[in-house]
């Protein structure tokens, strides 16, 4: 079971920028710059707001995703407060899998989350 802590307008924002953040998950490092660089600053705001979910720990993810985001805890709380030009700088000079992994982790959960608020 998901929790509903989104409101509709958080929700439609993530509906809107799915197909990014799935590009995003399943990118190698020089797409990901280039998807960085020309992302408008919307997409920022829906990574943040991720992140305050997971460091929140508002979602309820299995014991596998858990232990998939489990090595990344320290990113994820040290990301969660951050401005979007901020979170830019800091994805866009990582070279390992971080956000891709955390992302496809993420995203089948935030996906059952929208539709069950829209």
């Amino acid at each position: 079971m998901v929790s509903k802590r989104l409101s509709v307008k958080q929700a439609n924002s993530l509906r809107q920028h799915r197909y990014i953040l799935e590009k995003l998950s399943s990118s190698s490092k020089k797409d990901r710059l280039k998807i960085l660089q020309n992302a408008p600053s919307e997409l920022f705001k829906v990574l943040n707001m991720i992140f305050k979910l997971l460091a929140d720990e508002k979602l309820h993810l299995s014991s596998h995703q858990d232990r998939k985001i489990g090595k990344h805890r320290r990113l994820i709380r040290s990301t969660s407060g951050l401005k979007g030009t901020h979170i830019k700088r800091k994805f866009s000079g990582q070279s390992g899998g971080t956000l891709s992994s955390i992302l496809s982790t993420v995203l089948p959960v935030i996906a059952g989350l929208v539709q069950s608020i829209l």
